[in-house]
């Protein structure tokens, strides 16, 4: 196998390497799970929007959840395990000697174990001191000896992260509860095609519900509010003076390009499931959804190139940083620490004072406001397909 630690999506990156580490393969193709067949399992995708605001800090930062039950991590990855016969042993614990004793229980048997962890806890990450505690992020631990905890994030290469410091970033995120996992192998071959089905089944679901928070009207609510004056979390309210603007326009082009969603909000992650699908279900139906969800990532890249637009300099130069943070990151490079103290320049700099006028931002709202139009009806599109595909997938069962 090609290098077996490389990743897309923190989650499911992890599902693969603990399963592949166990012996764990597709009963279909005979090699460990991909990661995007994981994706698809587990229920594929979800749809989220929310502005966090820090009046303190005069900043703002979009969440956009993308993955199916991106706020429960820990149910959809059992989700996506039981699905394919797999059970999953997950410790918890609120003690730092119970947590140690934990995880070394957990590599006893040979296998890599998946741990949760704050992201910027992580020395190889350069990431602020001030984003500590912020971001829950999943690793797969591999080994420990004298240089260290040895993991894999992402990167073709683990990373090597000294004992404490892995542990500090292990207990920083209180809810985490010091949390690992591993798996056990399944007993008797699993039915591929019905954990395809079910997973399909619950994106549908999932996807296609009315719930302006966790389902696609929550991008309808999302394109009101960057032009209502009247709603506290409409766009031109929220940042009347600017103040926090860049901060939030940065973390969606991130969010959507680099920060564990690369394929555009997985978006393109899945279409490459639905692939598999169709080929392991004789569903040829199935790649018409896929194209569909290949359009939709082509308007969440379109949405991330508005948020940073390369006709102004400083979000241009905002984009190019962001991108070779991520490239230098996942290459092991120290230069990472460099690129992420001159992201922290512009941050003080631009977030204060936006590099944008009053006029620009409500030019900037309106293109916004018809890109999540365009990203809603994209996303119903290929919504839809699923449904009729499913159906058809159903009835040959």
């Amino acid at each position: 196998m090609t290098d077996p630690y490389r990743g897309i999506h923190p989650t499911t990156a992890t599902l693969k390497n603990v399963l592949a580490s166990a012996g764990v393969i597709d009963p279909i193709s005979g090699e460990p799970y991909t990661e995007a067949m994981l994706l698809g399992i587990g229920g594929g995708l979800g749809a989220g929007y929310i502005l966090w605001e820090f009046e303190r800090y005069e900043s703002a930062k979009v969440v956009m959840g993308f993955r199916n039950r991106w706020n429960y991590t820990v149910e959809y990855m059992t989700n996506a395990l039981t699905r394919i016969g797999v059970t999953p042993n997950i410790m918890e614990t609120s003690g730092v000697k119970k947590a140690e004793s934990n995880l070394e229980d957990a590599l006893s048997k040979g296998y890599a174990a998946a741990a949760w962890v704050d992201k910027a806890h992580l020395p190889y990450q350069h990431l602020p001191e001030s984003m500590q505690g912020h971001v829950s992020h999943q690793v797969t631990v591999y080994s420990i000896d004298s240089d260290g905890i040895h993991v894999a994030d992402l990167s073709p290469e683990l990373y090597t992260v000294p004992a404490d410091i892995f542990m500090a970033a292990r207990g920083r995120i209180t809810s985490d509860k010091y949390r690992v996992m591993t798996v056990e192998p399944p007993t008797s071959e699993p039915d591929l095609h019905a954990a395809i089905r079910a997973g399909i089944a619950d994106c549908a679901e999932h996807l296609g519900r009315d719930s302006e928070s966790f389902a696609l009207p929550v991008y309808k609510k999302w394109s009101r509010l960057m032009t209502n004056t009247s709603n506290k979390k409409g766009w031109p309210v929220v940042f009347k003076d600017g103040h926090g603007l860049y901060e939030t326009l940065r973390s969606i082009y991130e969010g959507i390009t680099q920060d564990g969603s690369d394929g555009y909000g997985l978006r393109g992650l899945y279409a490459d499931f639905l692939d598999e699908a169709a080929f392991i279900l004789d569903a040829p139906i199935l790649e018409e959804s896929a194209r569909l969800y290949r359009l939709a990532a082509g308007e969440w890249e379109s949405l991330a190139n508005i948020a940073l637009s390369d006709d102004v300099e400083a979000m241009a130069t905002t984009k190019n940083l962001v991108d070779a943070r991520y490239t230098l990151v996942r290459n092991h490079h120290d230069d990472a620490a460099e690129i992420n103290q001159r992201l922290v320049e512009l941050m003080a700099e631009y977030n204060r004072n936006c590099p944008l006028d009053a006029d620009a931002r409500a030019a900037l709202y309106e293109d916004m406001q018809v890109q999540l139009d365009a990203i809603y009806e994209a996303e119903t599109a290929a919504l839809d397909s699923l449904k009729t595909a499913l159906l058809e997938v159903k009835e040959s069962a």
